[in-house]
């Protein structure tokens, strides 16, 4: 009996630690990352559009990396979590950065952009990964979705398998983290569009396009955009935070029936918020912003206004 009973505790005991292991995805996955204090390796990857984003151009805030892919299961299962993520940490001096390893350019922006709508900065080597790729070997990338949280001198603070970690470090920092609006210094010189207010405007009433049946029904919107401008004067991030004051003010709008008047407001909301980012990505460089005379990365917002 004290034989079987050993035996019973054993299986037991065997069963309950495999279940923890398969809880702590970190102890399968992620032994071999960058440990924290480590300095971490600058690279130099583009975006969908072709602008260069260097690692180290982010010092100064803290960088979440996340290593991903379209084609990745578990990547697009953890997206609503790094979305909830970003959201919660993208008004401090916390920057993400996603690193996918597709090599499939239009399935890479589909799946980042039209899916899921993931609005940080996104680059890519579009290489196969792990035999073409290098950043999985500068961060012993053997899994994805891997998370590094990279601290504002450069070296790593966290490297983890597991969004809900990442989310336990940066609310642990978060007292100490700070603002965008109260952490500008004196001595900080703010990005703006080449040419001033004017020549800003001026673009915007060259370039904005606005479908036949919006104009024939005078539709109306504000739409308010936040971006980054890059210390290369190149915008990365773009997206509508806010929209204001959807109207149709022509004649014909008030001669259709209420279903089809819906209809038209929401499409052309729609419409006007993707073409108020491509708007924005299609600017020319800005003049970025200067701190101690040197440039940085900066957020910016930008109303743009449709009047047919």
């Amino acid at each position: 009996m004290r034989k079987i009973c050993l035996i019973a505790a054993l299986v037991l005991t065997s069963i309950f630690g495999v279940q923890a292991q398969e809880k702590d995805l970190d102890a399968r996955y992620a032994q071999g990352l960058l440990t924290p204090g480590t300095a971490a390796p600058d690279f130099t990857l583009r975006t969908y559009d072709g602008k260069d984003i260097r690692l180290s151009q982010y010092r100064g805030d803290y960088v979440v990396l996340d290593f991903w892919a379209s084609w990745c299961p578990d990547c697009r299962k953890a997206i609503p979590e790094v979305k909830a993520l970003f959201e919660d940490f993208r008004d401090y001096n916390v920057s993400f950065l996603g690193i996918s390893y597709d090599t499939d350019r239009t399935a890479w922006v589909k799946t980042y952009w039209d899916k899921y709508q993931m609005t940080w900065t996104q680059v890519s080597e579009l290489k196969k990964w792990k035999k073409e790729t290098t950043t999985d070997r500068l961060y012993k990338v053997d899994w994805i979705p891997t998370m590094y949280l990279i601290d504002p001198d450069g070296k790593v603070v966290l490297g983890t398998v597991e969004v809900g970690k990442l989310r336990a470090k940066l609310e642990e920092l978060r007292p100490g983290l700070t603002t965008n609006v109260a952490d500008k210094k004196k001595d900080m010189v703010a990005a703006q569009f080449m040419g001033g207010q004017a020549a800003q405007d001026k673009y915007i009433a060259i370039y904005q396009r606005i479908p036949p049946r919006a104009k024939k029904m005078q539709v109306q919107a504000d739409m308010t955009l936040t971006f980054n401008v890059e210390m290369d004067g190149s915008i990365t991030g773009a997206r509508v935070i806010k929209t204001d004051n959807v109207r149709a003010i022509g004649p014909k709008y008030a001669k259709l029936r209420p279903e089809d008047q819906q209809e038209l407001i929401d499409k052309t909301t729609e419409y006007y918020k993707r073409e108020a980012v491509r708007l924005v990505n299609a600017m020319p460089k800005w003049q970025p912003a200067t701190e101690n005379g040197r440039p940085v990365q900066t957020k910016c917002q930008l109303p743009i206004y449709f009047r047919p």
